[in-house]
């Protein structure tokens, strides 16, 4: 019998086992989860795999999704660590990320853990935590790379991650997960423009574990990490210039870059990118202004306004009448102004 021949609610059973053993066998490993148009349809009804890649068609993940939340309530009122109600938490997030009920469990069952398992296998199950939620939120899913719930989620999570790790894990390893968080951050908000809620816990993540490595003496280790992704939130705001909420984050970044000349480096790439290409985009002159009027902020900040300088003069020369010349003058003026000026390019 075709599986469209089945009774609803067995066809409901049979696309929610079918996630659920995809996620079983990749539990310790990120995925990307697309949802498929209704054009494209899986040879056995249900998912479309390949590796780490997962198909979904939207009849299925709606049909999973109400299989799963029957599980749930069925089974939510278990052991914590039962995993009936755990796994349909997983399809109910994938189908609809501000599920709090969900989320909630999930954090119950972790804290469940922490207080009846041993420490590597509630570091295991912390792990296996952070790749579901980086699988959803780095994945091409519009609402849910943007979701506040799993956001949130992820940095309640961290939060016992650090607590746990505190107890084995070096200042080196702690700066790992920084940088794995940090990449998430950075592909979310590819998924989704202007991701607001990604680049507000990566500020989050960034200023809650460098008291924690404070704590444990691993300012170096630290100041590894910022310093490597500095470069990194640079080059991801170069390919996506209209992103205002990456600009900042890089901002907000340089301040806590040391040493103090990789700043300067930082802004003179900017600088130059945006001489080479007569940019126009506004998101990028905000970052340059601000970067530029701190008086404090960069080594040689005479330096870098000698480089806007000559971009001015160029411009005089050969974009009269631009976009890019107004940004570059209205720039040297607020810069001049230490930023008090209103008038806007």
């Amino acid at each position: 019998m075709a599986h469209s021949e089945l009774p609803a609610v067995e066809q409901q059973q049979h696309m929610y086992e079918s996630l659920c053993r995809y996620f079983d066998e990749h539990e310790n490993e990120v995925i990307e989860i697309e949802v498929l148009p209704s054009a494209i349809e899986p040879t056995d009804g249900a998912l479309m795999q390949d590796g780490l890649s997962l198909g979904i068609p939207k009849k299925t993940l709606t049909l999973a999704f109400l299989a799963a939340r029957q599980a749930f309530f069925d089974n939510k009122d278990n052991s914590p660590i039962d995993p009936k109600a755990l796994q349909a938490t997983k399809v109910m997030l994938l189908f609809d990320p501000e599920l709090i009920t969900a989320a909630n469990f999930r954090k119950r069952r972790l804290l469940a853990m922490r207080d009846v398992e041993d420490v590597l296998t509630c570091q295991r199950a912390l792990m296996s935590e952070l790749c579901f939620l980086d699988s959803i939120l780095t994945s091409p899913l519009h609402r849910q790379t943007k979701s506040p719930t799993l956001w949130w989620h992820r940095s309640w999570l961290l939060q016992l991650v650090v607590r746990v790790e505190l107890k084995s894990a070096s200042g080196k390893r702690i700066a790992t997960i920084i940088s794995a968080g940090l990449e998430s951050v950075c592909k979310s908000g590819e998924r989704h423009p202007k991701n607001y809620f990604a680049w507000q816990y990566a500020r989050w993540m960034i200023v809650a574990v460098s008291r924690v490595l404070a704590a444990l003496d691993a300012h170096i280790a630290f100041d590894c990490v910022v310093s490597a992704f500095s470069d990194r939130v640079c080059n991801w705001c170069l390919k996506h210039p209209s992103d205002i909420s990456g600009w900042l984050f890089l901002l907000f970044l340089l301040a806590r870059l040391d040493p103090v000349d990789e700043r300067d480096e930082i802004v003179e790439k900017v600088l130059q990118y945006a001489a080479k290409v007569r940019s126009e985009n506004e998101s990028l002159w905000v970052f340059i202004r601000n970067a530029l009027a701190n008086p404090t902020l960069l080594e040689d900040r005479d330096a870098r306004i000698e480089t806007l300088e000559e971009c001015l003069e160029d411009a005089k020369t050969t974009q009269q009448d631009s976009a890019y010349l107004e940004y570059v003058e209205q720039s040297l003026r607020w810069i001049r102004t230490s930023g008090k000026s209103k008038s806007r390019p």
